[in-house]
């Protein structure tokens, strides 16, 4: 399959794109080049002038009606996404799915969002005066998109643009980018030219697109560095910057927890996308009382996963997303057994994209990846610590504040324990990889800056315009005083 589209303005070179399960060309992709920046940035202004002047119903229209023909793909794109990506296909399929469903919900809330009236009636000398208060389009929108959920983020991050009245310029992964390449040429078939483009490339291209001029605001998931980087190159320009970055998930369990309820959400929050999510349980803060009984669970279930072919139906994990991150893993883990960490499950990896399951016990609280070390695999790193106090102290200390979880058995009690996690969101007796559209979705600290979600992407990616029209209301009775 070659991914070609007239949503590319300009291509470079032709390179293959390979299964991370076995090395098979999946497809080919013409590449942009750094010099291909600003010919889609000018294609996109050129396009903002009518398009940001259109109106909600006729943006509606087009969108609900791309909507539709990329649900109508979903076996098509979903088998795509598993060959490129590794993701099982099942997540697959689930994933272009939601995206379809992005693309009809953000065309409905730009479509009914009627701004506000301010009140400034209510203000001496502003009696007759008329305020209202609109979001407005920030104007071209650069999307950078990740390899762990490219489809789905992509539609998320586009569609709010384009429903707003922005235009966008999408720079897909470079590991896997064929499937959100197809999506967008389905979703951009209904759209006018230059509303929606696709600049496949590399880091440069990402770089170069941030700090164009002409690009108004940067929508980027990616790592810390990615965002550091992007966030000094835009500096100078203040550009509106939305960020989601990393997150050391953490999931606290205390001892009156259902452990089998534990080992199964954990299994289902770590192993989504072969444990490369961002909102992941990459680690179990777990009370001493119940740790061995927990681990001793943990490594059954661990050995039951069914590891295989991302395109068979009955697989559960595959593989990574090249072979480079599977090392990147096996260094992190063996980093963390010579910083105390004990392996339960797992083994020594190979040459290729493959990491098995793997669990990690006696854990230190000051090993690091028990703060930053943000693991993007299938490992699950168990922290003992004494009480819940230290189970805080354990969330809190990680600059990766993206969601945690809390399992007890105590309600109340969990819920004051989660109140005091400095993270963008915490779940109660579920895991912490909880992330449905219609929740502020984001981190603190290093996890990033800004929301990402239903009617959340829609305003970080407008801003607002009062227009005041003074002496509109008739004057007034004016009445005295308290007394009359």
């Amino acid at each position: 399959m070659t991914a070609a589209s007239s949503l590319v303005p300009v291509g470079g070179p032709l390179v293959e794109v390979f299964a991370p399960a076995d090395g098979s060309v999946v497809g080919d992709v013409r590449l942009a080049e750094v010099a291909h920046v600003g010919v889609a940035v000018a294609r996109a202004q050129h396009a903002l002038a009518d398009w940001s002047r259109s109106t909600p119903h006729d943006r509606w229209r087009v969108l609900a009606a791309a909507a539709d023909v990329v649900a109508s793909s979903v076996d098509e794109l979903g088998l795509l996404h598993a060959r490129e990506s590794g993701k099982v296909l099942a997540q697959a399929r689930r994933e272009v799915a939601g995206a379809a469903s992005l693309v009809r919900a953000n065309a409905e809330l730009a479509r009914y969002a009627a701004g506000e009236l301010a009140p400034t009636g209510a203000l001496p000398g502003g009696e007759q005066d008329l305020t209202w208060i609109e979001r407005v389009p920030l104007g071209v929108v650069a999307c950078v998109i990740p390899f762990n959920f490219p489809v789905e983020l992509t539609m998320e991050k586009a569609a709010a643009a384009i429903a707003a009245g922005d235009v966008a310029i999408v720079k897909p992964p470079p590991q896997n980018p064929l499937a959100t390449i197809e999506a967008c040429r389905l979703l951009g078939a209904e759209l006018p030219d230059g509303v929606l483009q696709v600049l496949p490339g590399g880091t440069d291209v990402s770089a170069a697109l941030c700090a164009a001029d002409g690009v108004h605001a940067v929508s980027l998931t990616g790592s810390v560095a990615a965002g550091v980087a992007v966030a000094l190159a835009t500096a100078t320009r203040l550009r509106p910057l939305h960020l989601e970055l990393g997150g050391n998930g953490a999931s606290v369990v205390l001892a009156d927890a259902d452990l089998d309820h534990v080992v199964a959400e954990t299994l289902r929050g770590r192993l989504l996308m072969n444990g490369q999510a961002c909102a992941a349980t990459k680690r179990l803060v777990v009370q001493h009382d119940v740790v061995d009984e927990l681990v001793e669970r943990l490594d059954v279930a661990l050995g039951a996963v069914r590891v295989g072919d991302p395109t068979d139906p009955a697989s559960e994990l595959g593989p990574l997303i090249d072979a480079a991150s599977a090392e990147r893993v096996a260094e992190q883990v063996a980093h963390a057994i010579s910083q105390g960490a004990t392996r339960v499950r797992g083994r020594e990896r190979g040459d290729d994209a493959w990491f098995p399951p793997t669990l990690l016990s006696q854990v230190p609280i000051d090993a690091d990846v028990a703060v930053d070390d943000e693991i993007f695999g299938p490992v699950v790193s168990v922290v003992p610590v004494a009480d819940e106090h230290q189970a805080v102290q354990v969330v809190n200390q990680s600059s990766l504040g993206l969601t945690a979880a809390v399992f007890s058995a105590d309600l109340p009690h969990a819920v004051a324990i989660a109140q005091q996690l400095e993270v963008g969101g915490v779940v109660v007796n579920g895991t912490n990889n909880y992330r449905p559209p219609v929740v502020p979705f984001g981190g603190v600290g290093m996890a990033g800056s800004g929301r990402e979600g239903l009617g959340w992407t829609l305003h970080e990616l407008t801003r607002t315009r009062f227009i005041a029209v003074r002496g509109l209301r008739p004057a007034g009775v004016s009445f005295g005083g308290p007394d009359g």
